[in-house]
Order: C-alpha cells, then sequence, then structure tokens
C-alpha cells in the first residue's frame, strides 16, 4: 500500500490512519479501541454542525482531516437533589 492509498482521522487527539477514504463508526471504535456506550461525535466542517456518528454510518474521510471525539455516556437529570426529596 502506497502513502497515497492511505487517508487519516484524529480520534480523540490521536491520528489513526485507514486504508478507505470511508469509514464507519464501528472502525473508527474498533481502531481507536473506544469502549461499547460511548457516543462518537464527527467534527463539522466549516458551517456544518458536529453531529453523532453511529456504528454503521460511514464517515467521508477524502479532504480536510476529519475529527471524532469520543463522549462517555451521560445520564442528565438524574442526580437527585436532597433539598426537594
Amino acid at each position: 500500500m502506497s502513502s497515497d492509498d492511505k487517508h487519516a482521522v484524529v480520534l480523540n487527539g490521536q491520528r489513526l490512519e485507514v486504508p478507505s477514504a470511508k469509514v464507519t463508526g464501528i472502525q473508527l471504535r474498533l481502531l481507536g479501541a473506544v469502549p461499547a456506550g460511548y457516543e462518537l461525535i464527527a467534527e463539522g466542517r466549516g458551517t456544518d454542525p458536529d453531529r453523532v456518528l453511529t456504528d454503521t454510518e460511514v464517515l467521508d474521510l477524502s479532504g480536510p482531516i476529519r475529527h471524532v471525539f469520543a463522549k462517555p455516556p451521560t445520564a442528565f437529570g438524574s442526580l437527585i437533589d436532597e433539598r426537594h426529596a
């Protein structure tokens, strides 16, 4: 494989090289050892918003390097305010 055949993505600050210009969320999970339950957030390009990347969704790596972040599971509103309990 020549260096022209490689594409890169930055996952949680770590540059990962992949052999294709298209990669699925599950491939990124495996490459970056992202635990199950974590969300993958693909940073938007230009004015495009950031978006959650599902395991089966394809991310296009052509063009400028893509940045993806893994976010641990969160539970909003799960804390009980004991003053009101």
